[in-house]
């Protein structure tokens, strides 16, 4: 008997009970279904992420912090003071000394202060005042919908906006706001004395749904404001810092993991932004692994439908198994017949629930871009690689397999005569 011969034969066998077998290909529908839908959402979600991510080019800057104690430590419990105790905070505060030390690392190009800025508010040529908070650029190439890059290395305020504030300057395009003056309104931190600072705008930021992004000024500009918010302060307190940014030299993995070596025998620690965007993916690997566990159940569960559906079909089957071992057909052929009709039933299953999670991604991916997912620009919700939909099918057909032993065991072991006179 051929190969060709005992698939259809077991075809044909699938299709005696119908109703049996429509049930056990329900069970391993939804499972697939399920699991399906859950690793399209996940290819879909990472993919998002990476490109907004790529959007920001910020591969060679690390962040610095002070390895303190106090994060070091396991130990919850108050600890008791003496007078040889520091202020808590100053366990965390980094200083001008600290940025001269990691300057004379072999790693960085540059190490710089991570410190904010307060601004009152932004006036243009409609006279109309609005309140802005804002960044310092720390060497990100931006996303740009118009305009370039800030310069930090030229004695002149630059500042790159965010699309809500062109028009409500009172500009009607982001071509017509380039290269024009607007003003920036400050305070010192211990007084009310406002002073102005003018700045032209050099560039108009991208959306950018996952990071977010907010207006930004240079170096230059922002020494100014950072000037007049410190007027008054003590030279200690203008002068200490809870992070930093340093710029590596050549940022790649292997010199990223010696940095941070490097950094935490010095008693810092640094993260990446990479380092940060990790931790954002693997919150939805996890949520996305619960979902796929629940799909994994469905299949163990349609696993025992199969073996239950094959061990009725031997019974049934009995003295037609008796018959055709007299007739000289083999132990293993009819071992193969039983465990390809498991493997049908499983690749039917998996294939209609595939063809089914495509159908669902198309409704379900409309509907949330026109709702919950809304504010998400681009976002294709539920995305599906060719990888994965086949690795799918290859677990679902080997579980199937799996499951057919059994009964597929039993019917090859049969002994002819026994299962001849079978009623």
């Amino acid at each position: 008997m051929k190969i060709s011969d005992i698939i259809k034969t077991a075809n044909k066998n699938l299709k005696r009970n119908k109703g049996r077998t429509f049930l056990t290909i329900i069970a391993i529908f939804i499972g697939a279904f399920t699991i399906a839908l859950t690793a399209g959402i996940n290819t879909g979600v990472n993919n998002f992420i990476h490109q907004q991510v790529k959007l920001v080019d910020r591969n060679n800057l690390l962040l610095i912090n002070k390895n303190s104690d106090i994060d070091a430590s396991t130990d919850n419990s108050p600890t008791k003071y003496s007078e040889k105790s520091t202020n808590a905070a100053d366990d965390h505060v980094l200083t001008k000394k600290d940025i001269e030390n990691l300057k004379k690392l072999k790693w960085f190009s540059d190490v710089s202060p991570s410190e904010s800025i307060a601004i009152n508010y932004i006036e243009g040529k409609n006279n109309n005042k609005f309140e802005l908070s804002a960044y310092i650029d720390d060497g990100t190439s931006y996303s740009l919908e118009a305009g370039r890059q800030l310069n930090n290395k030229i004695n002149q305020n630059e500042i790159l906006l965010t699309t809500d504030y062109v028009k409500a300057l009172g500009y009607q395009s982001n071509k017509e706001i380039l290269n024009k003056t607007i003003q920036l309104n400050i305070s010192p931190e211990l007084s009310d004395k406002k002073e102005s600072i003018k700045a032209t705008v050099v560039g108009i930021l991208a959306p950018n749904s996952i990071l977010g992004v907010q207006t930004t000024v240079n170096k230059h500009l922002s020494q100014q404001i950072l000037n007049i918010n410190h007027d008054g302060l003590s030279e200690n307190l203008k002068n200490q810092f809870y992070s930093l940014v340093a710029t590596i030299k050549d940022p790649s993995s292997r010199n990223i993991e010696e940095i941070k070596k490097d950094l935490n025998n010095l008693g810092y620690t640094g993260q990446t932004f990479e380092d940060r965007i990790d931790n954002v993916l693997s919150a939805v690997d996890s949520i996305t692994s619960v979902l796929i566990i629940f799909g994994a159940i469905s299949l163990l569960a349609a696993s025992f439908g199969i073996i239950n559906t094959l061990y009725m079909s031997v019974q049934d089957r009995t003295r037609e198994i008796g018959l055709m071992k007299a007739m000289g057909m083999s132990n293993g052929k009819l071992f193969l017949s039983f465990t390809i009709e498991s493997v049908l039933i499983g690749l039917i299953g998996a294939l209609l629930g595939i063809l089914g999670a495509f159908g669902s991604s198309v409704i379900i991916n409309k509907v949330a871009a026109k709702s919950f997912v809304q504010s998400f620009e681009n976002l294709s919700l539920i995305q599906f690689n060719a990888t994965s939909i086949s690795l799918i099918v290859l677990i679902i057909v080997l579980i199937s397999f799996l499951a057919g032993t059994l009964p597929a065991k039993r019917a090859a072991k049969l002994d002819p005569i026994t299962a001849l006179r079978y009623e």
